[in-house]
């Protein structure tokens, strides 16, 4: 029924704008597009910033050493390609990496980029001597950063980077990003602004430059005339990015023009956008809805009452309704796209009246009340607060009720950095990547709070062994295999389940060309343009 009366309310909606209401269409002057996303941005410095949303930014401004070929779309992992790094040599043990750098490229403020500008960059990330270290990238950073042993500037254009143990998956996370990022920004910048003004004045050497931005309004990016690849010159002069978290706010300005392209529409209004000429994109995705458990909470601390909760949640009928099919059901820790993924792979299986059977054997027979702290979401999040509410009701027909407390989504990591309040018992958000980074973030022990995001305080050394083991694994079989352990030992423990895995969805207007997805959070900007 809330579907439906949305449903009826936007097409009610649009039918005024359409007539009634005058859209600024200022933008479509020159070649802009403006891009409405689910959540506003954290801070625009990499070492610092959270969010993929926020990292959808940070990796048109700033540049490592190689990246994902993010241009192609399709369904195959994104190759790793040369960047700031023209090439690399691995030492034969897999713990030394040369990288010989691009000449001739500058940030966008002019300073070179150099092996000095790649020191600082990872003094300022990895050393808390350094005048300028940025102090929350340790925490935030553990996932790229843990088996790091030394670096050195072996000439001007020559850096090297040497491992405490092989990693099989180092520079695709050097590709990465959303909780901190291991991109180069301009030394210069970081001088004249300071670790805390930096942010509004962020410098990288990508193939866009920053122009302005409003908090809470928007975030303008240009077209870098002088970028170093021909390839990835924009086609676009400027790209207008908008936080709008209210789903039907961002449909509603796609089809009254005011917006170019919308992230994560919701699933009951496709067919109405579809009707109105919108372009519907969409792809696979490696996110996972994830759930963390409170280990601490005194209700929690029993598996037995853990497993309940996994048991609980009817992922079938919430992937099909929910997300009108756009999803499938998940299980487990090891995500879709991602190493050691097995689709056939359950830690639980549906069964209401098994899971009463266990909250009884826990001493719970009646049940008992908790908290759930749920995020509005950011990128490629849609209706949260109804996968809340669908998790609630599941929840109560075994015997626990749990309120809900909504956050918007800076906020809420904020908080996840600290752990779970008390009183909170569950939470969860979206995660998993191509690579099994996200699970150094979320599970190992050095994630711990203060650090993110180990919110359910779950400590297992076992785990932290086998993730170094997966990392410095000599194959891909001997890495799937150390993460099946991970996953089993988790599933045992149950201090983490999942429920979906979304696809990746937007929606253009017809005259948008040049947006692909590849199976990625995050996506290229560079071909987009208007016609």
């Amino acid at each position: 029924m809330r579907n439906h009366l949305a449903g009826s309310a936007l097409v009610l909606l649009a039918a005024s704008f359409g007539s009634t209401a005058v859209v600024d269409l200022a933008h479509a002057e020159g070649n802009t597009i403006v891009f409405a996303v689910e959540s506003d941005f954290s801070r625009l410095d990499p070492h610092a910033s959270r969010t993929w949303n926020t990292f959808k930014v940070v990796r048109h401004i700033f540049e490592t050493f190689v990246e994902e070929d993010l241009t192609k779309g399709g369904s195959e992992t994104p190759a790793i390609v040369p960047a700031l790094a023209e090439s690399w040599d691995v030492s034969e043990d897999g713990k030394s990496y040369t990288f010989h750098l691009r000449k001739g490229v500058q940030f966008h403020d002019g300073t070179p980029w150099n092996a000095e500008a790649a020191k600082f960059n990872m003094d300022r990330m990895t050393d808390k001597n350094f005048e300028f270290h940025q102090p929350v990238s340790p925490g935030l950073m553990g996932w790229m950063w843990q088996d790091l042993a030394s670096y050195e500037v072996v000439d001007e254009n020559t850096f090297k980077i040497n491992l405490k143990q092989p990693n099989a998956e180092f520079l695709r996370r050097m590709a990465a990003g959303g909780s901190g990022a291991p991109r180069m920004i301009s030394p210069t910048a970081v001088k004249t602004f300071g670790n805390d003004n930096v942010e509004q004045h962020p410098v990288g050497t990508g193939p866009f430059k920053f122009v302005e931005r409003v908090v809470g309004e928007k975030l303008v990016i240009a077209r870098n005339e002088a970028y170093w690849n021909e390839a990835r010159k924009p086609k676009a002069d400027q790209i207008v990015l908008r936080g709008i978290p209210e789903v039907a706010t961002r449909e509603l300005a796609l089809v009254g023009g005011e917006v170019d392209v919308i992230g994560t529409p919701s699933p009951d209004s496709l067919e109405f956008l579809k009707q109105q000429g919108m372009q519907i994109i969409s792809g696979d995705s490696p996110m996972l809805y994830v759930m963390w458990i409170n280990t601490k909470d005194p209700h929690f601390k029993d598996p037995k009452v853990r497993k309940a909760m996994c048991m609980a949640i009817n992922r079938e009928d919430m992937a099909k309704y929910q997300r009108k099919g756009l999803a499938r059901p998940s299980y487990g820790v090891l995500n879709f796209g991602g190493p050691g993924y097995d689709p056939g792979y359950k830690d639980c299986e549906y069964d209401p009246e098994g899971a009463k059977k266990l909250l009884a054997e826990a001493g719970y027979p009646d049940g008992f009340t908790t908290r759930m702290d749920w995020t509005f979401g950011a990128g490629a999040d849609v209706n949260t607060k109804g996968d809340a509410e669908w998790l609630q009701r599941d929840f109560e027909k075994v015997g626990i009720k749990a309120s809900i407390e909504m956050f918007d989504n800076n906020t809420f990591w904020e908080m996840m950095s600290k752990g779970m309040r008390d009183g909170t018992g569950l939470t969860s958000a979206s995660w998993g990547e191509s690579t099994f980074a996200w699970l150094d973030q979320v599970v190992a022990t050095g994630a711990l709070p203060p650090n993110c995001c180990n919110s359910g305080y779950y400590s297992n050394a076992k785990i932290d062994e086998l993730l170094s083991a997966a990392r410095g694994a000599a194959s891909s079989e001997e890495m799937d295999k150390k993460l099946h352990e991970v996953r089993d030992i988790i599933a045992g423990d149950m201090a983490f389940t999942s429920y979906y895995t979304a696809m990746s969805t937007y929606a253009a207007r017809p005259e948008v060309k040049g947006f692909v997805l590849a199976p990625q959070h995050w996506f290229d900007l560079t071909g987009i343009t208007k016609q």
